[in-house]
């Protein structure tokens, strides 16, 4: 994959693009500049497949170069079509003494449109510093290219209860993942003639209700959630005076603890022996300190439920076009979505807050024998929730050139995202993660 591919006509375009290749290469960036093999003679289709690698695409325009694009047969016009057509980020690089043609093929017409940078030789940083900020899918401090990925764990309250469309998408979620989890959820409940469970992230309670809240042998159970509204509804729809109860706490908070444990000693509790951490860890910076204290308050012969996600893990297939592995992207580096490699971690995390007998219950929810509605359940419950988040963050960071890019893309191609996933022989994996564990 490139981060760039420099589009230039030979004449007039080449010293510049050779320039623009050798600074961006020296940051890191991975950049497509072809010095002459595919550029001569007839046009090389080798250069589609270019194309369709990177994610930006920057037009090196010196004087006249477009005048021959009159012809159909001219491959600059060829390579502009082309990164057109497959919503490239097109960035236009205009040289001293270019100006748009007033007689542009149809088909480029709109270039005129993408906006551009007016390049300078004497001020060549400050030129690339600006065409550094109009690409997407990249980062670039200090000089060097940076991932644009989360690599690190932030804290992220992203769940509140006026979010209906939220509130829906989880229902989905809880509904489809019931084959997925229930058994191991099903085996908890036999282990244990009395349960005492503890669901930390309830959110609106429907999930551990549904789980172990109509359980027979359900003696306590105690949810906890961030969002206040989410604990009312949960009160009034499930709760039960000495058996049911949720609490609004911050799993964060210095004070967690001692608050948690003020509500297990109300409700006459020593420990649990049942702990479930349901979509929890990836929206945790510290989640080993949380596990820590979860030990402690665990029964000695108590279980720990951990399902989380993976995105390193996710497969799709076929791609040709790169379109799903571009959602992806998108999603692993958006603020609400959490740290979206947080699967991988959740054994380690659990072995070192000493944890034992770790079982991995399952792994990857596949579209595999899924009919219809089943494909388009799970579609809702991962790449709808993007495009939300997407939608707040354009509200939020109104002058972000990368949200703003990433946002215009997925409205445009949700459509096809969704109508390739319903293909029967598309083949998709989600990479959940279900763990259980012993103290």
């Amino acid at each position: 994959m490139y981060d760039i591919f420099i589009s230039y006509r030979r004449d007039g375009g080449f010293e510049m693009a050779r320039l623009l290749y050798d600074r961006l290469h020296d940051m890191g960036l991975n950049v497509f500049f072809d010095l002459e093999e595919l550029r001569s003679g007839k046009f090389n289709v080798k250069l589609f497949s270019a194309i369709d690698e990177s994610a930006n695409f920057l037009l090196v325009l010196p004087k006249d170069s477009l005048d021959r694009c009159k012809s159909e047969d001219d491959w600059l016009r060829i390579e502009i079509e082309y990164a057109i057509a497959k919503k490239k980020n097109i960035v236009p690089l205009m040289m001293n003494g270019f100006t748009w043609p007033s007689d542009l093929p149809e088909t480029l017409k709109g270039l005129h449109l993408y906006n551009a940078v007016q390049m300078s030789r004497e001020y060549l940083d400050a030129s690339i510093e600006r065409i550094l900020s109009m690409c997407v899918n990249m980062a670039v401090k200090g000089g060097k290219k940076v991932s644009a990925e989360k690599d690190v764990r932030e804290g992220n309250k992203y769940f509140t209860y006026d979010d209906k469309k939220e509130r829906r998408r989880l229902n989905t979620q809880q509904n489809l993942m019931r084959s997925f989890d229930a058994p191991a959820y099903d085996k908890v409940k036999g282990r244990y003639e009395k349960l005492t469970v503890l669901d930390l992230g309830a959110n609106t309670g429907e999930f551990i209700m549904d789980r172990l809240g109509t359980s027979e042998n359900l003696e306590k159970l105690v949810g906890v959630e961030f969002d206040e509204k989410a604990v009312q509804y949960a009160n009034a729809t499930y709760g039960k005076a000495g058996k049911i109860a949720f609490f609004r706490l911050d799993l964060e908070s210095e004070t967690f603890y001692d608050d948690l444990r003020g509500i297990m000693d109300e409700n006459g509790i020593s420990s649990f022996n049942v702990i479930n951490l349901s979509m929890v860890l990836l929206h945790l910076k510290h989640p080993y300190r949380l596990l820590k204290g979860l030990r402690g308050i665990l029964s000695k012969d108590g279980t720990i439920i951990v399902k989380d996600i993976d995105d390193g893990m996710n497969m799709a297939y076929p791609d040709d076009d790169g379109i799903f592995a571009k959602a992806v992207d998108i999603c692993n580096r958006e603020e609400l979505a959490g740290y979206r490699k947080s699967g991988r971690q959740v054994y380690t995390l659990l072995y070192r807050s000493g944890f034992k007998h770790i079982t991995q219950e399952r792994f990857g929810l596949s579209v595999a024998g899924m009919d219809s509605d089943e494909r388009s359940a799970l579609f809702d419950t991962y790449f709808s929730f993007i495009l939300e988040d997407l939608r707040i963050l354009r509200e939020k960071y109104p002058d972000d050139k990368r949200i703003k890019a990433d946002l215009e893309w997925y409205e445009d191609m949700y459509d096809d995202l969704e109508e390739k996933f319903q293909d029967d022989a598309f083949y998709f994996v989600l990479g959940f993660m279900l763990f259980t564990a012993q103290k």
